[in-house]
């Protein structure tokens, strides 16, 4: 396997969380005002958390997070764990397929659906030429991602309303939370940048810059939009450039969100052709296709509801497999390792814990 540098794998870790999730966050956070901020920040810690929680158990054990949760939770935990990253795999690719569509449309005129398999083909050859080739076009994807980002940003911020970050809505706080846990679900990906470094300390620098780098992004995004547009921020929160600053707010909100769906088609695309290797024995060219085929034709069939379906469970999948899953195993390991390489106290542990349990717990009864 050909190795990663630095830069390559923490691409790739902030590409994975840059994607549908950080459009989305505004909006979710629109009626939590400066408070919104502060749930993107402290969201971002715990998930940072269990992802140097799932970094340790990859350097004791070898695999993909599905191996790792089985050698410490058996078969049941194994299975549990692989059911809860495809399904929100499987939820966000075709997501992200039909978003592709849409954009590239906009763009450039051409059909949706057309423009939803160019961009399929792409991406899903990134993901087949492997590891070392995702890292390079992650890396290059990012330059362009995070520039529209900074440049979003910029273009809003002086817009901002001190009015609109006061007002707080208490009850809205706990949806944001879920939602904001939902933009940095990238733990599959831990394991694979692990192999690419070969290192544990070098891994740790990459998570801690992957998980970071996204988090300050997200708290300008957050309060830029909040600020400047309050309780009427859109779903979709660069679409509100093209009402500020017209042809060019338009096509800067059509490219942000092409940039991190595509930064995050790749990473995700990625961990769940590893774990489909790696749970069915089977070859790589075929966990390719399993990954990449079964998103493209539920696309193509027009299941909108299923997608809909699929995206809201993906939700909870991220919940099990980026907080509970990882933080039980942690616990288990704590026990059975007498040294590990990031020895965390307890009480950050079962804090994590009981955080992602609880907005699991509020996710279910609200649906």
């Amino acid at each position: 396997m050909k190795k990663l540098s630095l830069a390559e794998a923490s691409a790739i870790l902030i590409g994975t969380q840059i994607g549908a999730g950080v459009l989305g966050l505004p909006y979710a956070l629109k009626d939590t005002g400066l408070l919104g901020i502060i749930i993107v920040i402290a969201t971002g810690l715990l998930t940072l958390l269990t992802a140097l929680f799932v970094l340790d158990l990859a350097a004791h054990s070898d695999g993909t997070l599905s191996k790792i949760a089985e050698a410490y939770l058996g078969k049941i935990g194994g299975y549990l764990m692989f059911l809860s990253i495809s399904v929100l795999s499987y939820g966000a690719l075709i997501a992200y397929i039909a978003g592709s569509g849409d954009i590239l449309s906009s763009l450039f005129g051409i059909n949706e659906k057309t423009g939803a398999l160019i961009f399929w083909f792409v991406m899903s050859l990134i993901v087949f030429l492997g590891l070392k080739a995702s890292g390079e076009a992650e890396l290059l994807l990012n330059f362009l991602l995070l520039g529209a980002l900074t440049l979003a940003i910029a273009l809003v911020m002086p817009k901002a309303d001190v009015s609109n970050l006061t007002k707080i809505d208490y009850s809205a706080i706990t949806k944001g939370i879920g939602v904001a846990v939902f933009a940095y679900v990238s733990h599959m990906v831990v394991p694979e940048m692990l192999k690419g470094l070969g290192d544990v300390k070098k891994t740790t620098k990459a998570v801690l810059i992957g998980y970071l780098v996204p988090m300050v992004f997200y708290a300008f995004f957050v309060l830029a939009f909040v600020g400047t547009f309050g309780s009427k921020t859109p779903e979709l929160a660069t679409s509100a450039l093209e009402q500020l600053y017209g042809r060019l707010g338009s096509v800067l909100g059509l490219i942000l969100p092409l940039a991190a769906i595509s930064t995050s088609y790749i990473g995700i695309g990625l961990a769940q052709m590893d774990n489909m290797k790696e749970i069915f024995g089977i070859k790589r060219s075929h966990a390719w296709l399993l990954t990449v085929i079964p998103p493209l034709l539920v696309y193509f069939a027009g299941l909108n509801s299923f997608v809909n379906a699929l995206w809201m469970a993906g939700t909870f999948g991220g919940l099990l497999y980026a907080g509970i899953l990882p933080t039980v195993m942690y616990i288990k390991a704590k026990k059975i390792h007498r040294k590990l390489h990031l020895p965390i106290p307890h009480s950050f542990v079962y804090l994590s814990g009981l955080v992602f349990f609880l907005v699991f717990i509020y996710s279910i009864l609200s649906v």
